[in-house]
């Protein structure tokens, strides 16, 4: 059993991310690894800057001659993912379920 003082220790603190490091790096991952960042960023709808950074790479290399579908990519990654349902329940609906539960 999990015992809530099992977590009293932990840091939480979160690392900044540094986007100029990563902006100096993104040439450097392939690309289907920019791909899978910008799906990461569709999906859990977090590090903007960083998608937009791994499509101007992506645009580059299409410009330059990369003939990787990255578009095509992008769509069936995302699309392979299951859907996120973080749906709030009704609070009216959640207090009668537990009042019509005690009653019975």
């Amino acid at each position: 059993m999990i015992n809530e003082n099992d977590f009293d220790d932990l840091d939480l603190d979160i690392m900044p991310i540094n986007m100029g490091e990563i902006k100096d790096k993104i040439p450097q991952h392939s690309s289907i690894k920019l791909c899978e960042m910008i799906v990461c960023d569709r999906y859990f709808g977090c590090y903007k800057e960083m998608a937009i950074l791994c499509m101007e790479e992506l645009a580059k290399r299409r410009i330059a001659g990369d003939a990787f579908d990255f578009e095509t990519y992008i769509e069936k990654s995302y699309n392979e993912l299951p859907v996120i349902d973080i749906a709030v329940p009704d609070l009216g609906d959640v207090l009668r379920q537990i009042i019509n539960r005690k009653v019975k």
